[in-house]
């Protein structure tokens, strides 16, 4: 019995010593992690390999040698190398969960399948199934295309969570989808069924740690307003003020999770399989309205994009300045925020409108935008989600944004360079326009500059050239230019024009009439006149002299040294070849795969001359010592011949 105990725990050992030992070679070998689980079953390929190779060739035909130990342990390592590379090949570590996330993955994967199956029906009721865009310019076309923009806001009002809220999205982006989709899609942002009141007073009291006498005198239980999110409640707190409280809808961040997890993979394959997709980029649309609507899950987020804005609109001057509600910072948390109530009625109603005149819409909407643009220019925080339906109008006519869930934030060289493209504008300067909007990408080392250059002068001439018919897409329609040309974006600017694209459709709700890119005109007018104006360019002047003021001061010492170097004849230039990271791992990886593949030839070579080779001492009598090399030469070879094909496959896959 004691034997027997004694070699099960030798088994064990030597199983863990050797799965040690060829996880490392492994990972030597590909420098890739390997999970336990596709090592084991490569060890038991390995050792079943090896078995293999005795049955044939040694039992029963040959008594057993130590000499072929070499070649046992290289079949072992050989077969179990070749099945990580195919498997890393075909299926990539990381693709398959593992064991401990079977059971969530699986979990998570059934609920995706439901409500994959719960929007195909709500899609088959609405008649969304099949689905083929009417666009023909008549009057037809726009009936037609009127039923299937009703079609799809029953729709989404109906799938709720995520889908409304990208409805909302949409129904300001005249640049992507028609009119009639607009007009219809407007009306998600007042059609949000509220959640259940005890729902919401379990969750009030939660976040806030007490009872809702606690914190408040009066709280109705009916919501002034519901959101896909969140909804707003009127209450009174136990200081006397009148306040909303916005709530976060119970359960909702799973729900919304999976419902973007559903977009995301949809948007993919709209991208793969379609051209508009493909044209319109919506795998990149698709991802960042998800991180907008995470960002939109943290009311802590919100309070603090407040606390900034407030900040900052303050330095407007008062008639480009807009209402930012007060918040009570003590009172908000991640699900909770309590602010101050705003009276008035939303843009998106239409009683805002009926109650001010063509000509105090106007003004509101010019007030709305040089508010905007000096959020994005000036202050580099601005609110980043305009639609009708986070725009106040009081009764006096001021304007108040709400929902502070998605604002974008800008450092000092964007704005700069935001500036400078209006400047451009202005001027109606291809030259100085394509500088500018260079300015804020870095350009691929593949591409071909001057060519880039010329596609944005045509560009230019095409949207901004005399007699030029100028809309908004104009922003839509640069990103993708770029988009098309292998060039990242930067978020930050991607998120000022989608804020501009955004801001446009309500302007126009807010003013038909309004010329949205004129006034802007007349804005950066007013900057570039301001920004000669001798006040302004001597403190422009202060600015820039504070900033190479470190670098005045160490100029002398510089100069002295460098004249020293040159009175001693010490003076030399050091120039560092491959300086660049990405240059020195280039050629290191073609040295590697070139010396790999050398070597690989090499020993394939050698192995052949001494496997057929009779010469050498006879170690078996049907194997000689040269043969036995010639083995262990083929395993070599084969190792390193896995090692090039996995390197240059894996390369291929990136690209």
């Amino acid at each position: 019995m004691n034997n027997i105990l004694w070699d099960i725990v030798l088994l064990a050992v030597l199983t863990i010593v050797f799965m040690f030992v060829l996880s490392n070679f492994a990972r030597r070998i590909l420098a890739v992690r390997i999970g336990f689980v596709r090592l084991a079953l490569a060890g038991v390929l390995g050792l079943g390999a090896e078995v293999g190779f005795e049955s044939q060739f040694v039992w029963n035909v040959q008594e057993y040698t130590p000499a072929l130990l070499p070649v046992q342990v290289g079949i072992v390592f050989f077969v179990a190398i070749a099945f990580l590379v195919i498997a890393e090949l075909v299926v990539p570590a990381g693709s398959i969960p593992r064991p401990d996330q079977w059971l969530p993955t699986l979990k998570a994967s059934t609920e995706r399948t439901r409500r994959y199956a719960e929007i195909s029906r709500i899609a088959l009721r609405n008649g969304l199934v099949p689905f083929r865009l009417n666009t023909e310019p008549t009057i037809a076309g726009s009936a037609e295309r009127t039923k299937q923009a009703r079609a799809l806001r029953g729709a989404l009002e109906a799938a709720g969570g995520a889908f409304v809220k990208l409805g909302q999205v949409l129904s300001t982006r005249s640049d992507l989808i028609p009119s009639e989709f607009l007009a219809e899609l407007a009306h998600l942002q007042q059609r949000v069924p509220p959640a259940n009141w005890s729902e919401i007073r379990t969750q009030v009291e939660a976040e806030l740690g007490g009872t809702l006498k606690s914190f408040f005198t009066t709280f109705d239980e009916i919501p002034l307003a519901a959101a896909s999110i969140g909804q707003v409640h009127r209450a009174t707190l136990t200081t006397g003020q009148t306040v909303a409280v916005k709530v976060q809808r119970p359960g909702i961040i799973p729900r919304v999770e999976r419902d973007l997890d559903i977009t995301l993979r949809l948007a993919t394959q709209l991208e793969r399989t379609t051209s508009w997709g493909k044209d319109l980029g919506v795998r990149n649309l698709a991802a960042n309205f998800a991180s907008s609507l995470r960002d939109e899950l943290d009311y802590r987020v919100e309070a603090s994009n407040m606390a900034a804005m407030a900040t900052t609109q303050a330095k407007h001057p008062r008639e480009d300045r807009v209402g930012i509600p007060e918040h009570y910072n003590h009172l908000c948390t991640s699900k909770v925020i309590v602010l101050e109530l705003i009276e008035g009625d939303t843009l998106s109603d239409p009683k805002a409108l009926q109650t001010h005149s063509p000509a105090e819409r106007a003004e509101q909407a010019n007030c709305l935008l040089r508010s905007t643009l000096t959020q994005i220019i000036d202050d580099g925080v601005f609110h980043a989600d305009l639609h009708p339906g986070n725009i106040i109008l009081r009764t006096d006519g001021e304007i108040v944004l709400l929902d502070f869930g998605s604002v974008g934030r800008l450092d000092s060289q964007l704005r700069n360079q935001i500036g400078e493209v209006l400047l451009a504008f202005y001027r109606g300067d291809s030259g100085a326009f394509t500088d500018a909007l260079l300015g804020f990408v870095e350009l691929p080392d593949e591409i071909d500059e001057t060519a880039l250059r010329r596609q944005i002068g045509v560009f230019v001439a095409t949207k901004l050239g005399p007699g030029a018919s100028i809309d908004v897409t104009v922003f839509t329609e640069m990103v993708r230019m770029l988009t098309e040309n292998h060039i990242a974006v930067p978020s930050e600017l991607a998120s000022a024009f989608r804020a501009v694209a955004t801001l446009e459709g309500t302007l126009r709700h807010l003013s038909p009439d309004f010329d949205m890119l004129t006034q802007a005109s007349d804005y950066a007018s007013e900057r570039i006149t301001h920004g000669l104006a001798p006040k302004a360019v001597f403190t422009s002047m202060a600015d820039e002299m504070t900033s190479i003021l470190p670098l005045v001061r160490r100029l002398p010492q510089r100069l002295d040294r460098l004249t020293g170097s040159l009175a001693d004849g010490r003076l030399s230039v050091n120039i560092r070849l491959f300086a660049d990271k990405r240059d020195r791992t280039l050629v290191q990886g073609l040295v590697n795969t070139i010396a790999v593949t050398v070597l690989a030839a090499a020993f394939g070579i050698m192995a052949s001359m001494l496997l057929i080779s009779d010469g050498g001492p006879q170690v078996t009598p049907t194997l000689t010592l040269f043969q036995i090399f010639g083995y262990l030469l083929v395993v070599l070879s084969g190792l390193l011949t896995l090692r090039v094909l996995f390197d240059v496959f894996r390369i291929r896959q990136r690209d």
